[in-house]
């Protein structure tokens, strides 16, 4: 199968006659055969991306994932972290309009306690919980919510 897909990608870059476009995609489509039937559902998906649109859609993922993580673990107003992500901030005005005071606010401290408690393995005072809410968050929003 995929031996067909690469096939099929290098008829659509060549842009090639569409009668071989066509017959290479039905030999694609005959290899979906070999899938199941949920496979079959997320095989029809990738025809027509491009290695880029499958590396953007990956990529995308990721970082919904990270953000999904942070959001879970701190208990954090996700749109509020969207927002200030979204804002392109620096470390000279991250707290600019108070927008990152407003992120931290929006924290579920009991959450964030636990999380921070059981990467550490140890109890911790409130303020070094803060400390902790403070550095995980400013480093997430200034890397832009992507892993570095």
């Amino acid at each position: 199968m995929n031996s067909r897909f690469e096939k099929y990608l290098k008829e659509l870059n060549k842009h090639q006659d569409q009668a071989d476009i066509e017959l290479t995609l039905n030999e694609l489509h005959k290899s979906f055969a070999t899938l199941t039937q949920s496979e079959q559902k997320y095989a029809e998906l990738v025809e027509g991306h491009s290695f880029r649109d499958c590396i953007n859609d990956f990529k995308e993922n990721a970082e919904n994932a990270r953000l999904n993580a942070v959001v879970e673990a701190l208990g954090v107003d996700q749109k509020l972290l969207i927002s200030l992500i979204n804002s392109k901030v620096d470390d000279k005005n991250l707290n600019s309009f108070g927008r990152f005071d407003a992120l931290k606010e929006s924290v579920d401290k009991d959450k964030a306690k636990k999380y921070f408690e059981s990467l550490e393995h140890t109890t911790l005072l409130i303020f070094k919980v803060n400390m902790r809410i403070d550095k995980m968050l400013k480093d997430f929003v200034l890397s832009g919510g992507v892993e570095q």
